[in-house]
Order: structure tokens, then sequence, then C-alpha cells
């Protein structure tokens, strides 16, 4: 069993966002930041899982495993781009994911079953790693389960959920994290770990030109997170976890509080001693990406309100001529007259 370095990066880093030190964890891997980003770099389980158990241990987090799958929100978004091109149904699409899913960590194989009335999404641990590390093996899995959510809800374009969800280990103290990031029911002690997709879900149709904008909006998130990667502070951790979380909707305050394993009041309490709120955050991050999307002549104002989360048009546009002083259509004409 060996786990992709890069994974784990992005396992150090939002570790990092929550109070652990990057140096140690680093050392438990053997390896440089850099090292770990490249393309083949691969860490043995034993590795991998004093990693992951140290991680969880500095940061307090009893669901860092579930947090750090729903921070590869984009990550999910930009696989499932890439993998619809050559799908016709969600179906096919689903398959493709279980494909990559097995080829990426193979101690933790996922299958899609079909059902009668149900399809089941299945992750089946390496029954040797869960019984030496099975502290690992839950994180991991909550995290693949995190990531198969949102990979569900790309394709589909239209924010659907899992039916349910089933866990074979026991209830823990707090089941509400997992049903607000899986965005539905938990049971706990059944005997597979498994989404549970609606049929008519997985076998739909899928309309190949909604994924143009899901590709701009993520080819522009990354570059922000590559920014905001080497600013230091708490308002840019924030704004990191935002663009993170990207669905595209922004997420609320609540949901990145959570994410960032702190309660809604230190959160607050945290932004405002560095002078910053979280509407401004918000409000910063929509300026930021409409200015760059504005430069984009084959993006409609329409869609770039979509992009944005804005419910119509029109209240975009006034939130531009807040910021500047102009309308979208007057600032898009300095660069295309």
């Amino acid at each position: 069993m060996h786990f992709n370095g890069r994974f784990v990066l992005g396992l150090a880093r939002l570790a990092v966002n929550q109070g652990a030190e990057m140096e140690h964890l680093l050392a438990l891997t053997g390896k440089s930041a850099a090292e770990l980003a490249e393309r083949d770099c691969r860490l043995d389980a034993k590795t991998y899982d004093n990693f992951l158990e140290a991680a969880v241990a500095a940061t307090g987090d009893d669901y860092f495993g579930l947090h750090a799958g729903e921070n590869m929100n984009l990550a999910a978004a930009g696989l499932i781009v890439q993998i619809v091109q050559s799908c016709g149904t969600v179906k096919e699409a689903l398959e493709y994911c279980c494909e990559f899913s097995n080829l990426g960590c193979s101690a933790l194989p996922a299958t899609l079953i079909e059902e009668t009335d149900h399809y089941r999404y299945t992750f089946t641990p390496d029954p040797v790693w869960l019984t030496a590390a099975p502290l690992s093996v839950r994180h991991t899995l909550e995290g693949y389960l995190a990531f198969s959510v949102r990979e569900f809800q790309s394709i589909t374009r239209s924010r659907r959920s899992p039916v349910a969800v089933w866990l074979s280990y026991p209830q823990p103290e707090n089941p509400a994290e997992l049903e607000r990031v899986l965005g539905c029911p938990v049971y706990f002690g059944r005997e597979q770990n498994t989404l549970i997709l609606q049929k008519e879900h997985v076998e739909e149709g899928i309309l190949h030109s909604d994924y143009e904008l899901l590709k701009v909006l993520v080819e522009h998130a990354y570059r922000k997170l590559e920014e905001f990667q080497k600013q230091p502070g708490f308002y840019e951790t924030v704004r990191h976890s935002v663009v993170s979380l990207l669905k595209p909707e922004f997420p609320g305050l609540e949901e990145v509080a959570a994410h960032l394993n702190m309660s809604v009041r230190s959160f607050q309490r945290r932004l405002k001693e560095e002078g910053h709120s979280y509407k401004e955050v918000i409000d910063g991050l929509r300026k930021d990406f409409a200015l760059t999307y504005l430069r984009k002549p084959e993006l409609s104002v329409g869609e770039i309100a979509y992009l944005l989360d804005y419910s119509e048009p029109s209240t975009f546009v006034r939130s531009f001529k807040r910021w500047t002083g102009q309308t979208p259509s007057g600032y898009r004409g300095m660069f295309h007259p």
C-alpha cells in the first residue's frame, strides 16, 4: 500500500491552517514539500498512518479527514471537468471516478453497484490496514466520502446529494458534522461504507455545455489559491478556505468555521483582530473574481453573475458599480472596445 505525496501535502496544508506546524509534519514524512509535490512521490502505509495520526492530534480536529475531503472541492470539480468530456451519463462518469479513486488509493477501493431502486458507491478498506491503523482508515474514508459527494454534485451540476451514507463504525459524539459535509442522513454500524444514490440521478444524461463555466471557475480559483498560499495571516487562511470550498456557491460563515475546526465566535474574533469581517472577505473575493472574469469576452454578464453566486445578474451589476463606479459592460469595454 502506498499513498500519493501530493495528497499528503494537501493534508499537511490543511493541518497548518488549523494550527499544526508544517516542519513537524514534513519531518514525519521524511520528505520536503517540494518532494511531496512531485508527480510520482509515494509514501508507504506506515509513514502515512504516522503522519495522519499526528495531524489529527496536532489540530485536535475529530473530523480532520472529513474536512480534508471537503477542502478538495476544486480538485473534485477539476477531475469532473476532465471526465465528463467522454461520458454520456452520470453513471459512466461515476464509474470513471471509481477507477481514479482506485488508482489513488488501492487500500480503499471504490465500486459502483446497481440495486433495484438505487446505486451504492461503496468503499472497502483493506482488512490488514483496518486492523493496523483504524484511526487512519476512518479519517481517510471520511475524506474520500466528502470528495466523492463533491464529485457527484459536480457531475450532476445541480448540487444533488446522496440519499444517505452508511458507515461501518459506531456513531461518534458529533454526527452532525458528518451530515453537514455529506449533505444527507448518516447511519452507523452498517456492514458497508457506502453512499446511497438515487437511481434516476445516476442514470440521467450529462449536458456537456454546463461544464465550460465550471472549468473557468476551477482554473481561476487554483490561481488564487497559489497567491493566498504565499501570504501569512488568518485573513489569508480564511480566503484560502473560502476558495477551496467553492461549489461554485460561496460557503457560509458557519461552514468555513467548521471546516477550520473553530467555533463561529472564535472565527469571527480572529478575523476582527486582523481588521476584517466575513462579509468583507466574500465581497472582496467576488470583486477580485469579477475583475478577472470580465476580461474574458466569451463570458456573458449573466454567466459571471452565476459564477459569483448572485441569484440575479442585476444584483451583480449593482455590486460592481459599488466596487468600481462602473457597470460591468463599461469596465469590459476598457479591454474589449
